[in-house]
């Protein structure tokens, strides 16, 4: 193979393993801890609102919390690189947990806490942890013991069933710092982290398919939040709302590391619901978001102003505040909109988006209310920031960049360098084509799969990262991600289809929910075939009682053939399939579940009709979200 077009962040790193960070950066957990302490100590650090109540914890709150925790565990029996796993919902418990874990030199194993108990107890059964700290609310749907666990503590206000016959020792959170003795504290005062300590081990499909345990450092962690904050300018002034699980290394590598390291408050949520009374009461400056929330929002912005009988009003300040940019470059939709603003604490400095890629539409979306998204770019396996927008009001407010940058997730983060190579097995090549297999280099990548040696060389060519991921690099360092290289589709004209690309422009369509674009054999020649699952109440909207099996094909026939307009022939899909259930996607962050797409699919209107409201309250990624959660405030 060979390399193409390496891109470097603008302050390129060295990458052979430094001791200390020249600049005093923290590269264990327990350095951040006491820097942020000393640094930031009185300050709110983690707060999160529990039946109507503050719970608000300091810097000082955090650590001291944490290291009461781990002394505890050590007088348990936690031994260093003993495996925890942590289920449960977003919580100062948790945050605490994880530290504490992670100070004591063991290796934290996060889980998703929707994941049902077979799925836990596989990743169990992989991971092998002596301990477990699970929500109450998780423990109560589990009927039989997991293996390996020893002692499991109950986070939250309940322990719900302590004794149930089967279960490992059940103990209640409170209790386990009572647990602590002299010579466990001792034991703890003497316990020196490494850098290249095991902190986490989260289990993700990896880059090359199949549940992988991503083995991710002290040091990996470190530093992507040193690269990520010299890339995005987080201060102590900031405030975030973190309604994304915290198992996910991207809202973890933000609310855990990056928040603590500069001073930050993060408040914690669980429910979408909830989400614009603690934006009225927070006033965050920082929002996070996955590409689905952030369509969530704005639909039921719209919703909102349908239902108040206002879209002619709203639709008039859209034209307003295009029309302005086009002649001036200035967006005013800060002032045209500025209720909605009101109501989103009138502080958001920008929004940023990561885990799946954000369709440009939404970007421009929001971008018309004057909120900017940032799009970010990583894996797991980065821990996982590779590389984002960066952020600049004068570029946002007085010009066109985002503008002509919609699609884009930015430069390399400081640090990490990004490179293309060549996927002869798909006959895409960087100098014929432009574009390849994106490859990453840095302290941040992970050194490899749990237990997987095969897993691993896999992933990797030397000291880069494969993120299986398609995409180009423009001159200004931009990237851009076209597809999964395992995804392409190979025509047999050797021309090239990124379901991606495709996907993106198909879903514009109302009257799309979901859409998969596969590659399809017919008659011995490859073809692209969308899989698509109908919006009902869009469809019904608009065919009435003349809704048949017949028309709705035809509906979202027109409705494609309109999409791929100005797509060039030969990327068009050349059929469709209905399917009359959701399509299948990934937990938590709802990505398309690719290699779970079938190759035909049923459609009747009583099934689809039935599953629609199944699907509406799943369409969150945390929680369930009504019109209110974004009430919008027209012109």
């Amino acid at each position: 193979m060979v390399l193409s077009k390496i891109r470097f962040g603008p302050a390129t790193a060295e990458f052979e393993a430094p001791t200390r960070y020249p600049d005093g950066s923290p590269l264990t957990f327990p350095e951040l801890l006491a820097q942020s302490r000393q640094a930031f100590g009185g300050r709110v650090a983690f707060q999160q609102k529990v039946r109507g109540d503050w719970q608000r914890w300091t810097f000082r709150d955090i650590s001291d919390e944490s290291y009461r925790l781990a002394a505890g565990l050590i007088a348990a029996g936690l031994r260093p690189g003993d495996r925890v796993a942590i289920i449960g919902e977003n919580s100062l418990q948790w945050v605490c947990a994880y530290y504490a874990i992670v100070i004591a030199r063991g290796t934290a194993v996060p889980m998703y806490y929707e994941l049902k108990p077979a799925e836990i107890a596989e990743m169990v059964g992989r991971s092998t942890p002596r301990f477990a700290f699970i929500s109450a609310k998780v423990l109560s749907r589990f009927q039989q013991p997991l293996e390996s666990i020893a002692m499991t503590v109950v986070m939250g206000d309940s322990a719900g069933e302590p004794h149930r016959d089967g279960l490992a020792r059940i103990v209640a959170y409170a209790d386990v710092a009572a647990m602590a003795t002299d010579e466990s504290r001792a034991t703890l005062a003497a316990t020196t982290v490494e850098p290249d300590d095991l902190a986490s081990l989260i289990f993700t499909s990896g880059t090359t398919g199949g549940m992988k345990g991503v083995m991710l450092t002290h040091r990996n962690f470190m530093a992507d939040t040193r690269s990520a904050r010299r890339s995005i300018a987080f201060t102590d002034r900031d405030r975030l709302i973190m309604v994304l699980p915290l198992h996910h290394a991207f809202p973890f590598l933000v609310a855990m590391c990056a928040g603590p390291a500069v001073g930050a408050t993060v408040t914690l949520e669980n429910d979408l619901r909830r989400v614009r009374d603690r934006m009225a009461e927070v006033k965050p400056t920082i929002f996070l978001g996955v590409p689905q929330l952030f369509e969530v929002m704005y639909r039921n912005i719209l919703s909102g102003i349908e239902a108040q009988g206002r879209m002619e009003t709203f639709q008039k300040g859209l034209r307003i505040v295009e029309a302005t940019k086009q002649r001036t470059g200035i967006n005013i939709g800060r002032i045209v909109f500025r209720e909605l603003h009101k109501r989103l604490g009138a502080s958001l400095r920008f929004c940023i988006s990561g885990g799946a890629a954000l369709n440009p539409q939404v970007a421009r979306n929001f971008a018309r209310l004057g909120i900017p998204i940032l799009q970010g770019w990583g894996l797991t396996e980065a821990a996982p920031v590779l590389a984002v927008q960066r952020w600049s009001p004068r570029r946002f407010y007085m010009s066109n960049y985002y503008e002509e940058r919609f699609g884009t997730v930015g430069q390399a983060i400081d640090g990490v360098a990004v490179s293309l190579i060549d996927i002869p097995e798909k006959e895409l090549y960087v100098h014929l084509h432009g574009e390849g297999e994106l490859i990453a280099r840095g302290e941040n990548i992970t050194p490899g799969y749990w237990q997987s040696d095969e897993a691993t060389a896999a992933a990797k060519l030397g000291e880069w990262l494969r993120t299986g991921d398609v995409g180009r690099i423009d001159d200004e360092g931009n990237i851009w991600i076209t597809g999964r290289s395992k995804f392409v589709i190979v025509l047999d004209s050797g021309e090239k289809v990124h379901p991606d690309e495709l996907e993106e422009k198909i879903e514009r369509s109302p009257c799309i929910a979901d859409v998969a674009v596969i590659g399809k054999n017919v008659r011995g020649r490859t073809q692209a075939w969308a899989v698509v699952y109908p919006n009902y109440e869009e469809v019904a909207r608009r065919l009435g009682d003349g809704m048949t099996v017949q028309a709705v094909r035809d509906l979202i026939k027109t409705e494609i053939d309109a999409q791929e307009r100005d797509v060039a022939s030969y990327k068009r899909t050349s059929n469709f399939i209905l399917s009359d259930a959701p399509l299948p996607r990934t937990k938590p962050l709802r990505k398309i579940a690719r290699a779970q797409i079938a190759d035909t699919y049923e459609f009747a209107i009583e099934r689809w009709r039935d599953s629609w409201p199944a699907y509406v309250d799943a369409s969150a990624p945390a929680g369930s979200a009504d019109g209110d959660d974004a009430e919008p405030a027209t012109a």
